[in-house]
């Protein structure tokens, strides 16, 4: 299968161009393959889109207009030519899959993916192939991440000793994947029920639409002393929030930021929790799919490659976006 690097993974069957994530409308592809509901791995104006059910209904509740989509679930083949696709889950977050491509090889395509479960996904299942394309925002070795219960645990008596200082809480994390898992750890680790923004509000309600229970939470709508605790994407936490917050309040207000990134950036704590894999376990996964090739992509992809090769002797690279680029002549130039 012949593979080219283009705002996306773009390959042909027969006639059909088909694209895996195209973050950009400009080149229409046949079919765009989606792999998950984050914005930035989707653009519209293909002819057609394939992603799972739950995919579709967080884009549609992020205003994105994916017309004639065909939905599918994990495991389930299709077939363009000589081409069988399949997702299976990618641990990511609701509905996310790694894409698995069948005809003479296989190739996988990871998405965005984690090994570990979570409260509220399980964690991706290495699948065999001859072709890994793998995301590698982690890299490094220095990204190596906590047990995800010691995370929830801090979490929830970090939150209940500032309620008990008569301290405002704000928990900041993406309204898409970060804010579900922090609704439930509020409601798991904590005894309070958080307001969560508008965003977040419409995501956690897809979530309960696919069954994921995330507990008690309430639309933040002029009503700051119904609740302790309040949930937030972290794009609107800045230097005019806390003091509107205290003075509509009347209380001292503490933030955290949920993330896999050592940084602060203003908050008074910063809690290591990730939907992605660490290092570690990107090396696990390389390990247990026994790939022929890797191909890496976003974060420290070079860095990554160079490890895998070292590692495993694989032949391995780092893609960059570079215009009709064969992903065989990245794996062995």
């Amino acid at each position: 299968m012949r593979l080219f690097f283009e705002k996306g993974i773009w390959f042909s069957e027969g006639n059909s161009k088909i694209a895996v994530d195209p973050s950009s409308g400009k080149k229409k592809a046949d079919v765009a393959i989606i792999s998950h509901g984050h914005s930035d791995h989707v653009s519209v104006g293909h002819k057609q889109y394939l992603m799972t059910l739950a995919t579709y209904e967080l884009l549609k509740v992020q205003g994105k207009n994916v017309k004639k989509t065909e939905s599918t679930e994990f495991g389930k083949q299709h077939s363009i030519g000589e081409c069988n696709i399949r997702f299976e889950n990618s641990g990511h977050i609701l509905g996310s899959g790694q894409i698995v491509l069948e005809n003479a090889s296989t190739t996988v395509i990871s998405g965005d993916f984690k090994l570990e479960d979570s409260l509220l996904t399980q964690g991706a299942v290495p699948v065999p192939c001859d072709t890994l394309v793998m995301e590698t925002t982690f890299g490094l070795p220095q990204y190596a991440f906590p047990p995800r219960e010691d995370v929830y645990q801090e979490m929830g008596q970090w939150i209940e000793k500032n309620v008990k200082a008569n301290k405002f809480v704000v928990l900041c994390g993406y309204a898409l994947g970060k804010s579900q898992e922090l609704t439930k750890i509020v409601n798991e680790y904590s005894n309070q029920v958080p307001l969560v923004h508008e965003r977040v509000f419409q995501n956690n309600q897809v979530y309960e639409k696919f069954g994921l229970k995330l507990g008690k939470y309430l639309l933040a709508n002029h009503n700051l002393k119904d609740s302790n605790v309040m949930i937030i994407p972290p794009s609107l936490f800045d230097k005019t929030l806390v003091p509107a917050l205290e003075f509509s309040t009347g209380k001292k207000v503490v933030s955290a930021v949920a993330t896999g990134w050592p940084y602060g950036y203003g908050f008074d704590k910063s809690f290591c929790l990730s939907d992605h894999c660490d290092y570690n376990e990107l090396l696990d996964y390389v390990q247990q799919s026994n790939p022929k090739q890797v191909l890496t992509m976003h974060g420290y992809a070079k860095e990554f490659a160079q490890a895998v090769t070292r590692k495993f002797r694989i032949p391995a690279r780092a893609l960059g976006d570079k215009s009709q680029q064969s992903l065989a002549e990245f794996a062995f130039a």
